[in-house]
């Protein structure tokens, strides 16, 4: 009777079941998307942020500012009101094109945001906020990222260093924005 229980236990030890395989696996994957989320993916954010914000306003005092679409836009800005419709900026985008890291880029002014479709390292997001004036910087609202690039970018991320780097180029030209408005296929910003 002891042999026999001893081959029950040994057998019990022994077997196991597709249903503990797949839980082992399942359990495998969700850590190695933990530590991607929680170590990876913000270094991989910041990183493509802030090349992108380089790409359009390059900080630093030894670059030259000259050929970035940032200072030119902000300087081509008459002080009062300027009102742009979607259309010019999809325009003006595209004029940049070969500046920008993207595959393809399209601007939409819809319920108070602007909502951008990107096309980058093969995949395709929706980048979308609100704008607002506070303290005389121009800050994003609500910043969102969705689809496939959502898991290589944060939306606050990005919009941090976008948000610094077109502050200081209103700043180092002496300019100040008053008043920033999305109206149904309209930006609006009044400057001096």
């Amino acid at each position: 009777m002891r042999v026999s229980a001893r081959r029950l236990a040994a057998r019990r030890r022994e077997t196991t079941g597709c249903a503990s395989q797949v839980i082992r696996i399942g359990l495998g994957l969700v850590t190695i998307a933990l530590l991607f989320m929680l170590l990876v993916r913000p270094q991989i954010s910041v990183t493509l942020g802030r090349r992108f914000a380089d790409l359009l306003a390059p900080s630093g005092p030894t670059v030259d500012v000259a050929g970035a679409p940032l200072p030119v836009l902000v300087a081509a800005l008459p002080p009062g009101r300027v009102t742009v419709s979607e259309a010019e900026v999809n325009e003006y985008l595209t004029d940049i094109g070969a500046t920008l890291p993207v595959e393809a880029v399209q601007v939409r002014f819809q319920n108070e945001r602007a909502v951008i479709s990107v096309q980058a390292y093969g995949m395709t997001g929706v980048i979308s906020g609100g704008i607002t004036v506070r303290d005389g910087r121009l800050a994003v609202l609500d910043p969102q990222v969705a689809g496939p690039l959502a898991m290589f970018l944060s939306a606050p991320d990005l919009t941090t260093v976008l948000n610094e780097r077109l502050n200081a180029e209103f700043s180092r030209q002496d300019r100040q924005i008053i008043e920033a408005r999305i109206i149904d296929g309209y930006l609006t910003i009044v400057t001096r």
